[in-house]
């Protein structure tokens, strides 16, 4: 097993604070006032709104051509949809070129067919790009117009109509517009490039309490009588507890939840079945449609209603599709639940905490706004040095994704979203991924966007209204180790008009009041989690363009987190970190009563008496030493936001063994060999951690055993200590007790015993479980 670091050498992990030429800082510095692109570099570009045409020329009589449109400036072209036998097209296409990359000084836009005979061109028009008007934001959109088609004699072929203007990415037209450097993807996979603005349908719970049912017809399955509910919904089928029959009247009295999406077009199929687990049959069922079931924004029970089961055995196309009745029935109660947050993210960074409800959200304190700028460094994931890039954001329910830089290792987007904030205690998650869907697939290869790099941002560390610029490393841990997969550079803010608001978020509970009033466990909601991914990655890969399940995927960190050395050592470091101000403080302690520095200890001694019998200003002591510590933690506070820190994570101790394990899916890939190996080392690991916790259990137990009567005499001495003690309480204060306890551990160890105190003598006679253990 490969044992060397997983890290190459000289690689930069770090963040770095830039100053890049933003409209908001420009704006700051004329005193101007800024816009919707103030977090971005604000670009140029050249539009051309291709509308449609009319009275193209045909050859023998009418629809016997197959027009489309090239626009041409330069070497960089693009053509729009081809409708093939229509000579009155209309194609409504939008194309934009950015000023900075053009070189010629004209734009050209030829009407072509594609089913050339006596010459594909059917006209042509030509424009000066330096006479074409600029067109602010704040305009209403330009009006198309109307242009003759001419050929090279100037005769004129048919017209076209088209509006043709200057603009910014501001403009309205940009999230559909199809950039003239992605000319070489196929017209018909262009679509995949454009930017979106996405909001998915809400989610709610939807709770099946299944309570009992009555007069159920006994199969007599081998002489079982269990019974259970299996209950479907689309993909997903739950089943409940197996219990008796009971003469055909059973009771379950539990819970199944399923989340489900608006509309509620789907239903829900309800299923009696007698048997194992195994070995079951159909003894009843029911179908019943989820706009049915009842709403509710509290925790009050819905009514438990009675439905009628019917038996399967008996739905025959004879009958004329006439459903037998049998007497059986269902009692339930169906709910839909709406006061519930169900997580799509990790909870643990999660951007949203609102119910299903929008009604019941609360008041939004602020806007987060984003500017994506541009990505650098990144690595080539096609053939031919090549990577299609496009960036993901995701806050609340709301998801953003850039245009398509086809071709470029350092993609420039530009591109500034926003998003209502409504609790600062959440996360932000920026992704890159390389688009596979440009292009044709070769072989047996499935199109895939593969991911590039993640970056998180967690706003409760900025400062309110301040701009924070960025380059963020894009890190990616693969089972050959952790790679840097280029930089991604962000401009973003957190606006907050209000501090009153902010502030009052901090005494509210994070989620709503529903998960407090009606809890789930952890495992329902873990459940729930799971179906709201599933939900969310079909709903959006039918989208025009499609969200990829795997782009979904790995915004929500839907993989299960399984067992890796590598975190259990990254926890277990944390948890020493945590506790090392108690072992200092421990230490400190031993120092003091061992009497190593005779100054600090007369002090401590002479402070902590003054303290026993002045105990009011003890409270005041500490408040004012952690007032001076948080002063002195606020002078050696980070410059930086967080971001990976790969000494938290033990990436740099980690070896690639314990990589591959990591990755490891399961079932295991690997031989049994290595598999026999990892395991012997899980077993060492997990036997020092029991025998540490065995040891502190077998203390506690010595302790509890001085009043349960395992030491008969051990707990009649405890029982007069502990009266002696009571009698020496009430006629000494409480303040001269104290102090002599503590004047007994100052003791110098000039005049203490090198033995054992008479209590640790006790306690390590005492009895535990540790005795009854085999």
């Amino acid at each position: 097993m490969a044992d060397q670091s997983s890290i190459k050498p000289n690689t930069d992990f770090n963040l770095k604070e830039i100053s890049p030429s933003i409209g908001a800082r420009t704006a700051t510095s004329h005193g101007g006032i800024t816009s919707a692109t103030d977090l971005v570099e604000t670009t140029l570009f050249l539009y051309m709104r291709i509308v449609r045409a009319e009275d193209l020329p045909s050859i023998r009589g009418r629809n016997t051509r197959g027009p489309y449109v090239e626009v041409r400036v330069g070497a960089l072209k693009t053509t729009t949809m081809c409708f093939t036998g229509n000579s009155n097209p209309e194609w409504n296409q939008v194309f934009a070129l950015e000023i900075s990359r053009i070189q010629e000084p004209t734009l050209e836009i030829l009407v072509k067919d594609k089913i050339p005979r006596y010459g594909d061109i059917l006209g042509k028009l030509s424009f000066a790009i330096s006479e074409i008007p600029t067109r602010v934001p704040t305009d209403s959109s330009l009006a198309p117009q109307w242009y003759w088609l001419e050929d090279q004699k100037g005769t004129r072929l048919g017209k076209l109509m088209l509006s043709i203007w200057i603009g910014t990415q501001a403009d309205v037209a940009f999230p559909e517009a199809r950039h003239l450097e992605s000319g070489m993807v196929n017209a018909y996979d262009v679509l995949n490039t454009h930017s979106q603005i996405y909001l998915p349908p809400r989610i709610w719970c939807l709770r099946v309490d299944l309570i009992q049912a009555q007069d159920l017809v006994d199969e007599d399955i081998a002489g079982n009588s269990k019974v259970f509910v299996q209950a479907t919904l689309g993909s997903l089928t739950f089943r409940s507890k197996l219990v008796n029959k009971n003469e055909g009247n059973p009771k379950w009295n539990e819970d199944m939840f399923f989340a489900v999406l608006e509309p509620f077009d789907q239903h829900l199929f309800l299923s009696v079945e007698q048997g194992t687990m195994n070995n079951h049959r159909s003894i009843g069922k029911c179908s019943i449609p989820l706009k049915n079931a009842d709403k509710r924004l509290d925790g009050a029970p819905s009514d438990a209603k009675w439905h009628n089961l019917e038996r399967p055995d008996n739905i025959t196309e004879v009958e004329n599709n006439a459903r037998a009745i049998i007497n059986s029935r269902l009692n339930m109660r169906l709910s839909l639940d709406g006061g519930y947050h169900l997580f799509d993210e990790d909870p643990c960074f999660s951007s949203d905490f609102n119910p299903t409800v929008k009604r019941l959200w609360r008041s939004n304190i602020g806007t987060f706004e984003l500017g994506i700028l541009n990505a650098s460094g990144l690595p080539a994931m096609k053939g031919g040095n090549r990577t299609d890039a496009y960036c993901v954001a995701k806050y609340g329910p709301k998801w953003v994704r850039t245009r398509t830089i086809v071709d470029s290792l350092n993609p420039k987007w530009n591109e500034q979203y926003s998003w209502d904030v409504y609790d600062p205690c959440t996360f932000i998650t920026i992704a890159v991924f390389d688009n596979g869907y440009l292009h044709e697939v070769q072989g047996d290869h499935i199109a895939m966007d593969a991911k590039i790099g993640k970056v998180r941002i967690n706003l409760s560390e900025m400062k309110t209204n301040r701009i924070y610029a960025y380059f963020f490393p894009l890190t990616e841990l693969h089972p050959s180790g952790l790679k840097k997969m280029g930089e991604i550079q962000l401009a973003f803010r957190f606006c907050c008009p209000k501090m009153g608001n902010l502030l009052n978020i901090y005494r509210m509970p994070k989620l709503p009041r529903l998960h407090f009033s009606n809890p789930l466990s952890r495992t329902q909601l873990s459940g729930l989690r799971k179906q709201t991914i599933m939900l969310l990655s079909s709903r959006m890969s039918k989208t025009e363009p499609a969200w990829r399940r795997e782009v979904v995927s790995y915004m929500l960190d839907s993989d299960e987190r399984l067992w890796s050395m590598r975190r259990g050592r990254a926890d277990f470091e944390r948890i020493k970190a945590v506790m090392s101000g108690f072992v200092a403080l421990h230490t400190q302690y031993n120092n003091i009563c061992e009497w190593k520095n005779w100054a600090s200890s007369s002090i401590v001694g002479v402070i902590v008496s003054f303290l026993i019998f002045v105990p009011r200003i003890m409270l005041i002591g500490i408040l004012f030493g952690l007032i001076l510590d948080i002063i002195f933690q606020y002078l050696k506070r980070p410059s930086l936001l967080s971001h990976v820190d790969l000494q938290v994570s033990q990436v740099n101790a980690v070896s690639l063994d314990e990589l591959e394990e990591e990755f490891d899916p399961i079932p295991s890939k690997f031989e049994d060999r290595i598999i026999r190996l990892r395991y012997d080392r899980l077993r060492i690991v997990l036997g020092r951690l029991s025998a540490e916790m065995g040891k502190v259990a077998t203390k506690v137990e010595k302790l509890q055993s001085y009043v349960t009567w395992q030491d008969p005499i051990a707990t009649l001495i405890f029982m007069v200590l502990c009266l002696i003690s009571g009698i020496v309480t009430l006629i000494t204060p409480i303040q001269l007790i104290i102090w002599f306890c503590f004047m007994y551990l100052l003791i110098h160890p000039l005049f203490r015993s090198p033995m054992p105190t008479l209590f640790e003598n006790w306690v390590s006679r005492m009895p535990s479980k540790l005795d009854s253990m085999i």
